[in-house]
């Protein structure tokens, strides 16, 4: 495998663990996602809706995301030039839809890792950072678990890492070290033991 994709909800520590990844070794890299609108600018590079429709047309973009406002893909040239520089690019994903088209669209080995924290914890991980709309964060959470709920699980992650369980440095290890050794996706019912979600 040579790519990291991160799912999860709000405060599951997808930031977290791609730095405690990048500092265990660095070929570990946030791959840089387009943004087009405001907002944030960390870890994006903006772009006018102009620009985002020639990158459309010249079929760069594997994947984007509405949300917030705003809209969020992935180039493809990006992740190919970093792959090439013998990085493992890190991609963070929202939903599962955005998850299957970036598996579908690259020919990249990706290690699919689902990074959870139960909503009390997605709670007071928001109020102690002093976050300002931690009433959005749930809602997220929630989105997420009706995401997961709706969704087919099969083949669909190989990883999972709960880092209300884990220190960042350790859940970095076990993403490191299942990228250099054979994977099976984990199978739904054990998906759902893991989160502790029912159906």
């Amino acid at each position: 495998m040579t790519a990291v994709v991160l799912y999860g909800p709000p405060t599951a520590g997808k930031d977290t663990v791609t730095a405690a990844l990048s500092a265990v070794d660095p070929r570990f890299q946030l791959l840089t996602k387009l943004k087009q609108g405001a907002g944030r600018s960390t870890g994006y590079r903006f772009v006018t809706e102009g620009e985002l429709d020639e990158l459309r047309d010249q079929g760069r973009v594997v994947v984007e995301t509405r949300r917030y406002g705003n809209v969020y893909a992935v180039d493809r040239h990006l992740l190919e030039e970093s792959q090439a520089r013998g990085l493992v690019p890190v991609v963070h994903m929202g939903n599962v839809a955005d998850l299957r088209t970036l598996l579908s669209r690259t020919e990249t080995g990706w290690l699919r890792v689902l990074l959870w924290v139960p909503r009390d914890v997605c709670q007071t991980r928001s109020r102690t950072r002093g976050d300002a709309d931690t009433a959005k964060r749930l809602r997220a959470w929630d989105e997420t678990v009706q995401d997961l709920l709706d969704s087919d699980l099969n083949d669909l992650f190989d990883l999972v890492v709960r880092t209300d369980r884990a220190e960042p440095e350790e859940a970095a290890k076990k993403v490191a070290a299942a990228l250099d050794r054979p994977v099976s996706a984990r199978l739904p019912e054990e998906l759902r033991a893991a989160l502790d979600l029912t159906t």
